[in-house]
């Protein structure tokens, strides 16, 4: 038994782009993504606007322009004089005091030095789950369960000491945040901290410790709580192995390197 039907024939262009968007096989997709090309649209510049939304400008800058600044200078640029009068400052008025709450959340999270252009597919896990946390802290949203994975990876002291202070403004509007960390301050911040181990992969898996910070530093079983104590220490290497050469990078430049010299 046979079936026959006709209809126009889609283009292969098309049938690619529809099983690319419908398919659920991350086998499928990488097959397809074979035949794709990323390319650099000739029109927009690669900034993904058009010309009508160009020759809007505030202060001589446009929203391209404007996109293409890191999150702490584009700060620094609205809390300066717009040059808006009459009607055009009352409607901004709200617009602005939005725009100025949601990157200084972006400030808080320790990302100021991405620039709005970037693209989300290049940024770092941390980078993309600290935006998704920035975006939350301009929500208002209480009663809710935020997971977290190592929010301070990568972050310079400084900057750990000001997510963490974001992330306990999240539990102070009535949400629970539960963060898998290492990093000791945020742990003794916690109001309660779960020790998994005693080891990895199989030799894990059980609760070892539970309670507070205090707590935790009391147990004897704690391995974190000996390390958190003092009882335990890195202490560094007696002999260091003598170094046979250098590796030299000049003017880097790439994602948020600002042509930087450094001998490793």
């Amino acid at each position: 038994m046979s079936h026959r039907f006709k209809r126009p024939f889609e283009g292969i262009v098309n049938m690619l782009e529809r099983r690319y968007r419908q398919t659920s096989s991350d086998a499928v997709r990488r097959s397809i993504e074979r035949l794709m090309v990323k390319s650099t649209c000739s029109a927009c510049g690669g900034s993904r606007l058009r010309q009508e939304a160009l020759c809007v400008k505030i202060a001589g800058e446009d929203i391209g322009s404007l996109s293409a600044r890191d999150v702490a200078s584009l700060a620094g640029w609205f809390e300066g004089e717009l040059g808006l009068h009459g009607s055009v400052a009352k409607i901004a008025l709200p617009l602005l005091a939005e725009i100025r709450s949601r990157l200084a959340f972006m400030k808080e999270v320790g990302v100021d030095y991405l620039t709005l252009d970037r693209a989300a597919a290049t940024l770092s896990g941390g980078e993309a789950q600290r935006v998704r946390l920035a975006s939350q802290l301009g929500s208002g949203l209480a009663g809710v369960l935020y997971v977290l994975d190592e929010p301070t990876i990568g972050l310079h002291p400084r900057d750990c000491r000001r997510l963490l202070g974001t992330l306990l403004h999240l539990r102070d509007r009535g949400n629970t945040v539960v963060v898998v960390e290492h990093d000791p301050d945020t742990i003794m911040s916690s109001d309660h901290v779960v020790e998994m181990g005693p080891g990895a992969g199989p030799i894990g898996g059980e609760v070892v410790a539970s309670g507070s910070p205090k707590e935790i530093i009391e147990n004897p079983r704690s391995l974190t709580g000996a390390w958190l104590s003092g009882r335990r220490r890195a202490e560094p290497p007696k002999k260091r192995r003598r170094k046979t050469g250098v590796l030299r990078l000049r003017g880097a430049r790439g994602r948020n390197l600002k042509n930087i010299d450094v001998d490793i």
